[in-house]
């Protein structure tokens, strides 16, 4: 049964989905940003469970591999990107 490796790539797209959003939109939304980096960690947490649950196939990781390399091409074009998301994180706290 792949559920968990189906639900990981799943949501890292609506993850990948929103970040574009955010992109083709005139200005920064924070609701967005904030909703596609919580869809993109919750889909790396099910990647690990998948993994972990030793599922068939390799969508989860595939799943873990887009995590990485999502990040790091919005840490690479955007930089300031994160550093508003680890401090919208803060300010919630």
């Amino acid at each position: 049964m792949k559920k968990f490796s189906i639900l990981s790539i799943t949501l890292m797209f609506i993850g990948l989905l929103l970040f574009g959003l955010n992109w083709i939109i005139d200005g920064y939304s924070e609701p967005i940003v904030l909703l596609g980096f919580i869809s993109s960690l919750a889909g790396i947490v099910l990647s690990f469970i998948a993994i972990a649950k030793r599922e068939v196939g390799t969508i989860k990781f595939i799943s873990l591999v887009s995590f990485f390399v999502v990040m790091f091409l919005i840490t690479w074009f955007e930089p300031f990107q994160v550093l508003r998301i680890i401090t919208w994180l803060k300010n919630i706290s």
